[in-house]
């Protein structure tokens, strides 16, 4: 039974490999130095299993503090202490970087990285602005607006908003904590992924100090929440059918949706 009891959370937190939530570890315990509102035996708790073995009670852990980061310290006390639902904390998140508030977790994760890549864009020359806009499957013309990116992004497929996660997720992990978020399948992902990680990735590194965090919270909210949006896309790839990219549930031997073969899913 898994100890996280958040649903918004459970299934990308229990499902997630050590190295993804290893770099929710260096957020959460500012890479093992410890956060005024962290208690230290939590951080060294967390250091500790990041080291050797991280368990399914440290995966709780982590849902329990992030949950934690993302209520106000004083209505927490009020709350006993327990924090706010994952839910509450994106929508925190979406209205601080400047977008909407939604029912739906993915789409809101994928809402805040669209709005760093769109802040990133004005750091890119217009020949670096086509060379994204080409790496996705779109074509961009100058002086085209957020309009043209919001489209772009709309239309991408499973495979490729998995790319757009993990290239902005490693950008700001490797902005933060000095190392890169672990890519699903990078091999086979081509050139297009080779540009997203590469130079036109560049121009993402530094893009989250674009966004207001001078309370301690946000420092912790806004980067575990594009972490956390690149390991949803990955698990969500990962069940998903190569040929259509509809989910499916795990076990099955064909897909449902497009009658494609799954036998060499694992």
């Amino acid at each position: 039974m898994s100890m996280i009891q958040d649903p918004d959370l459970a299934d990308v937190l229990s499902t997630a490999g050590a190295d993804d939530l290893s770099l929710l570890i260096d957020v959460i315990t500012d890479s093992g130095k410890g956060r005024i509102s962290l208690s230290s035996t939590v951080c060294r708790q967390l250091s500790e299993a990041k080291d050797t073995q991280i368990t399914d009670f440290e995966r709780g852990l982590i849902a329990e503090e992030l949950s934690r980061f993302g209520g106000n310290s004083l209505m927490n006390i009020f709350r006993g202490g327990s924090g706010v639902p994952y839910k509450e904390l994106l929508g925190d998140v979406a209205s601080h970087v400047g977008v909407g508030k939604g029912s739906d977790c993915a789409k809101m994760e994928l809402a805040i990285i669209g709005k760093v890549v769109e802040q990133s864009m004005s750091r890119m020359s217009e020949e670096d602005k086509a060379t994204f806009f080409d790496s996705l499957g779109g074509t961009y013309r100058p002086g085209m607006g957020p309009g043209a990116l919001a489209t772009l992004l709309a239309s991408l497929s499973a495979t490729g908003t998995y790319q757009l996660t993990a290239a902005v997720a490693g950008a700001t992990m490797t902005s933060l904590v000095g190392r890169s978020v672990a890519f699903a399948g990078a091999a086979g992902m081509g050139r297009g992924f080779a540009v997203l990680t590469g130079p036109v990735g560049w121009a993402i590194t530094g893009i989250w100090t674009a966004f207001d965090l001078a309370s301690p919270a946000y420092r912790v909210t806004v980067p575990c929440v594009i972490q956390i949006g690149h390991m949803r896309q990955k698990m969500l790839l990962a069940n998903a059918c190569p040929a259509c990219a509809q989910p499916v549930d795990a076990g099955n031997k064909f897909c449902p949706s497009c009658g494609a073969s799954l036998k060499a899913r694992t």
